[in-house]
């Protein structure tokens, strides 16, 4: 990323706190938040937090309103959080308020438009998660510890898009080779989505945006990776 690697870095939902971590020891400035102090994350057994070095804000919810000026960071990143908000609508706007021009949002989430997710749907009704569904037994409270809402990609594209930002690339992160059989289903996925994305073209600004859409839908590592790994950039203007 440009500036690289003194950047101001915001991690939302920081969790462990990892990857503010890490970039804090590269001589990025970095803050995290955290939900809530009992946050499932936070007191899980697996070893002690990594956030000593970086500035952590605490009860920051959200779904509201981030309390940070615009234009305040480089680069925020949004790590296995967008699945379990009700919604991203709120934070996907704020990430494009918060954001300085050339600034980027690395976003990561479990990836349900991927071919066997797909299959799954398919057959089943519902979307293959990679934690279990939320149960009964869950009070409303405990719910955000749950993929409560996976992740639409077309929803997302045009939220990103109406905050300013970009798809810039996608990533490929774990690929499991017993679905390796599922790519020979690629010329009907490509087929079927060029005919979903050129049927909802309507005007011509609309359709610069489906097509933008058809080509990142394509991607290998769209139709074939676990996790959705991407890199999204805010104008200069």
């Amino acid at each position: 990323l440009p500036g690289y690697p003194r950047l101001r870095v915001l991690d939302l939902s920081a969790g462990r706190g990892e990857i503010a971590a890490a970039l804090a020891r590269e001589g990025c400035t970095v803050r995290g938040t955290h939900f809530r102090a009992d946050d499932y994350k936070l007191t899980a057994q697996s070893g002690p937090l990594q956030t000593d070095a970086v500035a952590i804000d605490p009860d920051i919810d959200l779904m509201r309103p981030l309390p940070y000026p615009d234009a305040a960071f480089d680069l925020v990143v949004l790590c296995e959080v967008a699945e379990h908000l009700p919604t991203a609508i709120p934070v996907v706007a704020e990430i494009g308020r918060i954001l300085a021009p050339g600034g980027h949002l690395v976003l990561s989430t479990p990836n349900i438009a991927r071919l066997h997710s797909r299959w799954h749907f398919f057959f089943t009704g519902t979307h293959k998660l990679i934690r279990r569904r939320a149960g009964w037994d869950l009070a409303p409270e405990d719910l955000y510890a749950y993929h409560i809402n996976p992740i639409d990609f077309p929803l997302l594209h045009t939220l990103l898009r109406q905050a300013g930002l970009e798809v810039e690339r996608l990533d490929f992160t774990l690929f499991k080779w017993k679905h390796a059989w599922l790519l020979l289903f690629y010329p009907f996925a490509w087929i079927s989505t060029r005919i979903e994305t050129r049927r909802h073209r309507g005007n011509q600004v609309h359709a610069g945006g489906e097509e933008d859409l058809f080509r990142w839908m394509m991607r290998p590592a769209m139709l074939a990776s676990e996790q959705l790994l991407l890199t999204a950039r805010k104008g200069a203007g």
